[in-house]
């Protein structure tokens, strides 16, 4: 692999540009390749053998198009094939989990609760996460139906999202916790709308950012970065080219050209 090769990152939709947007601001000489699965979301209520077939042809995808190394910027893929591929496929694999050791750091009452999509709640990875760092704290899991559709359509602040938010925060309020991990990349576009919604003394735990520092350090570590000339991203969909390219625009608030997974 060289250095000038590109960073592939996909995930079931376009959750994963809240990983995207950090990687860019702390790797702005690469060239970046993002892949929204729009065609096949959410993964979250999906077994695992359909998780990794979709992985994977996304994978041989950016692979064949000379990715040196993939972020899988979903949580629920990551949780259900990441290992499998990091031993199969021989490049680095970055991937993402909910962010119980922050929270935990920062918990004042030890109550913590966990938003997240019913598959990474119920995934082997998730319940060993668990298991390593819960210790003394109480760990309140809140599946979240709905949701991540909701961001993938652009909703943010429609009735219906806002319903959505009421009903899964309501209930973590309900159990007193002060600390909120956005277990899925989804949510991040959704802050502003919790905030609103919760008490100023509740702190939102959000790992898109620690994702983008993981891959600085594994690109410095093995001699893969790229430290010159501008970089460019290229955006892919198996979904609707047109509600995927107007969904990131709103998101992204910039005007980005889609193309369609081959």
């Amino acid at each position: 692999m060289k250095n000038n090769q590109s960073i592939g990152i996909f995930d079931s939709g376009v959750g994963g540009l809240s990983v995207l947007q950090h990687i860019h601001q702390l790797l702005p000489f690469e060239n970046l390749m993002y892949v929204a699965d729009s065609g096949h979301a959410p993964y979250g209520c999906q077994d695992e053998s359909y998780i990794e077939q979709r992985s994977r042809v996304i994978t041989e995808h950016l692979l064949a198009q000379g990715a040196k190394t993939i972020v899988i910027a979903c949580n629920t893929a990551t949780a259900s094939i990441i290992e499998k591929f990091r031993q199969q496929y021989g490049i680095p694999f970055i991937g993402v989990e909910p962010g119980i050791k922050p929270a935990i750091a920062i918990t004042k009452n030890n109550n913590i609760g966990v938003m997240a999509t019913t598959g990474t709640l119920f995934s082997d990875r998730y319940n060993e996460l668990s298991r390593r760092f819960a210790g003394s704290v109480n760990l309140y899991n809140q599946s979240c139906p709905g949701l991540a559709d909701q961001v993938e359509s652009g909703l943010l602040d429609t009735p219906e999202t806002i319903k959505l938010l009421e009903k899964y925060l309501s209930l973590l309020m309900a159990k007193q916790v002060d600390t909120i991990v956005l277990g899925c990349t989804h949510y991040s576009f959704l802050k502003v709308q919790i905030q609103k919604m919760i008490n100023d003394s509740i702190q939102l735990v959000d790992t898109s950012r620690a994702i983008a520092e993981q891959l600085v350090r594994v690109l410095e570590q093995e001699a893969l970065k790229k430290t010159s000339e501008s970089g460019s991203i290229r955006y892919f969909t198996t979904g609707s080219i047109k509600n995927t390219q107007a969904t990131i625009n709103r998101l992204l608030n910039r005007e980005v050209v889609v193309n369609c997974l081959p």
